[in-house]
């Protein structure tokens, strides 16, 4: 009984624990509205039009990366508030500049039409909204997280999801199928990304000003994450992205709504144990690595033993019951989904583990070693799909195959945040 209370206590006064209960109760409610209304959402919507709304997320969550280019990375990083003001400034602005471009640009590209989901290319347009909505809420969270506001990063993510599921089954009533799905995820961001404003200039305590110089110190002093953060950040995207690509162009929109809803699931427990460990690890690593090495070192460990016990009951879990909840919720048409659960398991047991240890790269500035490890996972990936492409004929083998090749490249990645804490730490980026 001493031992248990001991435990417990010990998690209680733990500042990793707390910060991270906080975090996945906010996730947890955002997760429990997704787990209440996708059985409605998949009877309003066809697992076709869901293919080709998966298919709009990819893309939109390969531009994610570019579109601030990286910038709301380094936010919680420097010493100096006024730093992190300035880097927060230069990462809206990119948003606002890049997503107006990228509006210009998708009338003349006809991107849809090369993925084999023409239906899209009429709203292809709309990208650029979601681009810019999900920019401003990067900026956002990664000052909150500075700030080490977690309830406000709760808040807001419960405000984008909520939004974003009432739009899609409040336009699901009228029928408007496609369409409605795009609105509701562009509502989504935007109410997110308005709220997060609101909840900041409540919350402020500084008053600061943008100063042309200071916007100039940061956007060179921190060059190094559009430079190389960004491109390794891609290619991460777009490792995550192709088996969309891949299963809508080579199979069908059906397929690739299966898989869309296989990977949705399995985000559920994704995003509430791995990103939010993420967020706390990103925040308590910052401060962390200023202390002792050995300590950091401690620090880490605890954390991959956490995420390992955590997503093995978890992740287990779910692939265990996926078929007898898939045919159960969602209904007869998507029976398929629930293998492509059971495949891709072990590549987000995985995920959960690496993902939190991965802000090694930036805590320490190892964005050379983080373009290298996600440059030997992309080539994994791509190797995956080549052999899928070859030799597998049935969407379910594509997926294995592209499965634990994928988590091999998370373990490599792993690895290689790792290796960061054995080089010496380089210096403040920037200087006063």
């Amino acid at each position: 009984m001493n031992r248990f209370l001991q435990w417990k206590n010990k998690l209680l006064f733990n500042p990793f624990f707390r910060s991270l209960s906080v975090l996945m109760a906010g996730t947890a409610l955002s997760n429990l509205l997704i787990v209440l209304t996708t059985p409605l959402l998949t009877r309003m919507y066809t697992p076709e039009e869901f293919g080709v709304y998966s298919v709009f997320l990819s893309l939109l969550f390969t531009g994610t990366i570019l579109v601030s280019l990286r910038y709301e990375m380094a936010i919680p990083l420097p010493e100096d508030d006024d730093d992190a003001f300035h880097l927060l400034v230069l990462s809206i602005g990119f948003a606002f500049l890049i997503s107006g471009l990228l509006f210009v640009l998708f009338f003349f590209v006809p991107l849809a039409q090369y993925l084999n989901v023409p239906t899209l290319d009429a709203y292809m347009w709309m990208l650029s909204f979601s681009l810019l909505g999900i920019g401003l809420f990067q900026g956002f969270n990664s000052w909150a997280l500075r700030q080490q506001q977690y309830m406000m990063i709760s808040r807001a993510k419960m405000t984008m999801n909520s939004s974003q599921i009432a739009a899609q089954l409040g336009l699901g009533l009228f029928n408007l199928g496609l369409l409605g799905l795009l609105i509701g995820e562009i509502i989504g961001r935007v109410a997110g990304s308005l709220d997060y404003f609101r909840l900041i200039n409540k919350t402020k305590t500084t008053t600061f000003k943008i100063k042309p110089k200071s916007l100039l110190k940061v956007l060179v002093g921190y060059k190094s994450y559009p430079i190389v953060s960004s491109w390794a950040a891609l290619i991460n995207s777009l490792g995550s992205q192709m088996p969309i690509f891949y299963l809508a162009a080579h199979f069908d929109a059906k397929t690739a709504g299966w898989f869309f809803l296989a990977q949705k699931i399995l985000t559920i427990p994704e995003g509430l144990i791995g990103f939010s460990a993420s967020q706390v690890y990103l925040s308590q690593a910052a401060i962390t690595s200023r202390d002792t090495p050995e300590k950091f070192r401690q620090f880490f460990w605890d954390t991959v033993k956490k995420m390992f016990y955590m997503g093995l009951v978890i992740i287990g879990l779910v692939a265990i019951f996926a078929h007898l909840a898939i045919k159960l919720v969602f209904g007869e048409q998507w029976i398929p989904a629930a293998e492509f659960i059971q495949i891709l398991a072990v590549l987000y047991f995985m995920k959960i583990i690496i993902n939190p240890i991965s802000a090694n790269f930036y805590v320490f500035n190892a964005l050379g070693k983080q373009f290298i490890s996600e440059l030997i996972r992309f080539i994994l990936i791509c190797l995956s799909l080549f052999l899928a492409l070859e030799f597998f004929i049935s969407p379910s083998a594509s997926l294995v195959c592209i499965s634990l090749m994928s988590a091999l490249g998370y373990l490599i990645h792993g690895i290689f945040a790792w290796s960061t804490m054995n080089a010496p730490k380089q210096e403040e980026i920037i200087h006063d």
